[in-house]
């Protein structure tokens, strides 16, 4: 994919206004931002991650194989 130079000095200038806007916030607004991102990754990202990669384990197919045996 290639990025224009205009597309990455967008970029470029939202990085530093969010990394100023980051820097200027209190200690209370960090923490609840790290919070809230910790809480959107568990529900939305987490679950797309496992489930692409595969490392999701079928629970009906594991309670299957326990009567089995």
């Amino acid at each position: 994919m290639k990025v224009s130079n205009k597309t990455g000095l967008i970029l470029l200038g939202l990085g530093a206004l969010a990394v100023y806007k980051y820097n200027k916030m209190s200690e209370d607004d960090k923490i609840a931002l790290k919070e809230k991102g910790k809480k959107i990754f568990e529900e939305h990202i987490s679950p797309l991650l496992t489930s692409a990669l595969g490392l999701k384990e079928d629970t009906e197919a594991t309670l299957q194989n326990n009567a089995i045996k």
